[in-house]
């Protein structure tokens, strides 16, 4: 079957895409009408794919890729959202070889909700991987995924996916912007082919984000989320209930006065999503991504007609579309107009970073980290080698899975270990991702973050690591921690053993590590440091 999307992007023509919520159940009312209006939707040629999400608000639904299948048989052509929150990497390569054999090419990969409700209590989280270790695996497969065989190694047969990111340039402090796009970069240096943006009301935010791409040297096109928001949808993003959408007070405002209308504002969410599109358009996206409850073929003919009529003054719909956080963070300095009133837009010129962390708890336990891992855990130093030493004879008397119980107890105390054998706390300068993130993220925060805190901890008792990390790597004038590496997966062969004696053996995610160059200030063009191989095999077996 012909992929639309994949054609249509590839070739440089705008896509668009629009999004179906399969919903509980196998054969609900309320779920085959949304199919079959999906179909309708597929049916005016206007759509390049359906796109179809994976257990939104970590809610058990049916199989995204299920109802792929079906669309495929039926010739619809299918975008299927892929999250890490319910697999091991075993059961993502085994869904994986199911849509290959299926004919689902087109694949969203990202972090995914964190689990919400299930049966008989909320279901324990997985996130084995990662979202950019998503890509690098989608990477690997279409080059022909090596596998252990009777005899040595095995190439697989090359897949065919299209696979792409998830970016939320939607942040407004520093400490959330910057790990957010860091991310980004990693993703796309791990074989992101598209990228499509979390959902947000801020102009402004829409051209940093084509800006800060630019400006990186990556050339890998970006399609706009245009989610036709309700008033209720709007409160739920507001309190959280709905993680990493930001609603401001004067959007939220003038849903409430749309609603009054004897339409119930829909006319309103029409003309506003009309109006993103010509804007998304306008600023040099490769295309849009229409979403929202109740959207029917009507409704999106309507909005592409609109934005068909706006595009030659879109600028004009920027200012209606600014709905972005006063006194938030922004990469680049505002663009004004002759008469110094500001446009909505950027101009290159960089703004100043003078956040500073929220709270002295950002800081916790960083000073004595940062010691401990000078002295004795950096290569070469006089504590690094009589560590090794010790390390190397307990190994032999007493082998790698040997009782380890006061390096434990201390990790314990200090950061909450799991003694999962394979320390991630150097990644994320000293916060445990395996304990202290609820998504075990090693690469980059999620897109739910919201103010710095933590998006399963709402009430503001948990920051996020990242968060943590970066105010972290600007005090100490370490930025180069966070941008010169992409982390592999957890090594679970290690679990319960010494993470020392895996680090002095040259045994973790230290060592798999892969080299590259991120960010504005000191990254190199692209990201890649040159003669990098990015997914070079380390071997990491226990002896």
């Amino acid at each position: 079957m012909e992929n639309r999307f994949k054609d249509a992007l590839e070739r440089g023509e705008f896509v668009v895409t629009c999004e179906i919520i399969p919903g509980r159940g196998a054969h609900e009312e309320a779920q085959e009408k949304e199919i079959e209006e999906a179909k309708k939707i597929y049916a005016t040629g206007r759509v390049h794919a359906m796109s179809i999400t994976d257990n939104p608000s970590g809610n058990p639904a049916l199989l995204a890729d299920r109802l792929g299948e079906e669309f495929v048989s039926e010739g619809i052509v299918p975008l299927v959202h892929f999250t890490c929150k319910d697999r091991s990497r075993n059961q993502i390569i085994s869904q994986l070889y199911s849509m290959e054999r299926a004919g689902i090419e087109n694949l969203l990969f990202m972090t995914g909700d964190y689990q919400g409700t299930g049966w008989d209590g909320r279901a324990r989280p997985v996130f084995d991987l990662d979202s950019v270790h998503l890509q690098m695996l989608a990477t690997e497969m279409n080059n022909g995924l090596e596998v252990p065989g009777r005899k040595g190694p095995v190439i697989e047969k090359q897949t065919h996916f299209y696979n792409g990111g998830v970016v939320n340039p939607f942040k407004y402090l520093e400490g959330e912007v910057i790990p957010q796009y860091l991310k980004m970069e990693k993703k796309i240096i791990g074989g992101a082919r598209f990228l499509i943006t979390q959902l947000g009301y801020d102009a402004r935010k829409m051209e940093e984000l084509i800006r800060y791409r630019d400006e990186r040297g990556y050339d890998t096109p970006i399609i706009a989320n245009i989610f036709l928001i309700t008033k209720g949808a709007a409160k739920l993003m507001k309190k959280g209930t709905i993680a990493g959408c930001y609603v401001s007070d004067e959007l939220l405002a003038q849903l409430e006065e749309e609603s009054k209308a004897e339409d119930k504002g829909k006319g309103a969410r029409i003309e506003r999503a009309a109006q993103m599109v010509a804007i998304a358009k306008g600023l040099g996206y490769a295309g849009v991504h229409i979403g929202g409850f109740g959207v029917t073929a009507e409704m999106l003919c309507g909005i592409l007609d609109r934005a068909e009529e706006l595009a030659p003054t879109w600028r004009e719909c920027v200012k209606k579309v600014s709905f972005g956080k006063k006194d938030g963070y922004y990469i680049y300095q505002p663009e004004k107009d002759e008469e110094g009133n500001l446009t909505g837009l950027n101009t290159p010129a960089k703004s100043p970073k003078p956040e500073q962390a929220r709270s002295r708890k950002v800081f916790s336990k960083w000073g004595i980290s940062r010691f401990a891992h000078h002295w004795v855990l950096t290569l070469g130093k006089r504590g690094n080698k009589i560590l090794a030493s010790r390390m190397n004879s307990l190994d032999n008397k007493k082998g790698v899975y040997r009782h380890h119980g006061l390096e434990h107890t201390g990790k314990s105390m200090m950061y909450g270990c799991m003694d999962c054998g394979d320390c991630g706390l150097e990644a994320t300068l000293y916060t445990c991702p395996m304990t202290q993130c609820p998504k075990c993220q090693r690469n980059g925060p999620c897109g739910g973050t919201f103010d710095g805190y933590c998006e399963v901890f709402p009430d503001g008792s948990r920051y996020c690591i990242w968060y943590k990390a970066y105010h972290k790597a600007k005090k100490s004038d370490e930025m180069e921690r966070i941008t010169s590496y992409i982390t592999p997966p957890n090594h679970w062969e290690l679990y319960s053993s010494s993470p020392w004696s895996a680090y002095t053996h040259h045994r973790d995610n230290c060592e798999g590590r892969i080299p590259v160059s991120l960010g504005l200030e000191t990254g190199a063009p692209g990201g890649i440091i040159p003669e990098t191989d990015l997914l070079k095999k380390v071997d990491t077996k226990l002896p």
